[in-house]
């Protein structure tokens, strides 16, 4: 059953992850800057990575998942590149007065 699951979720983390790395490459290479797909995208790729972590920690594999978990570095620097971070960080700073 446990082996069952565990290749239902990776299975679907997979397909999650490989689709939404099309979004993580448009912002990297800035294209579709003003298309909400792209934030869309990079979410389903997080979201396949943690389904992936996810798994792989329910069949006692976290020596695996650990790694894993670093996958989620790529979609946060593409979210940076969108600019979608900048918008709470000049909240704080109109907040701190800078």
């Amino acid at each position: 059953m446990s082996d069952l699951m565990f290749a239902m979720m990776s299975g679907g983390g997979l397909l999650a992850l490989s689709i939404g790395a099309f979004g993580v490459l448009d912002a990297y290479h800035k294209r579709g800057i003003g298309e909400k797909r792209v934030d869309w995208l990079i979410a389903l790729y997080a979201f396949g990575v943690v389904m992936n972590i996810v798994a792989y920690v329910m069949l006692d594999r976290w020596y695996i998942a650990a790694p894993l978990a670093l996958m989620l570095v790529p979609a946060e620097r593409a979210l940076e590149k969108r600019g979608t971070f900048k918008r709470r960080a000049v909240k704080v700073d109109a907040i701190t007065g800078r």
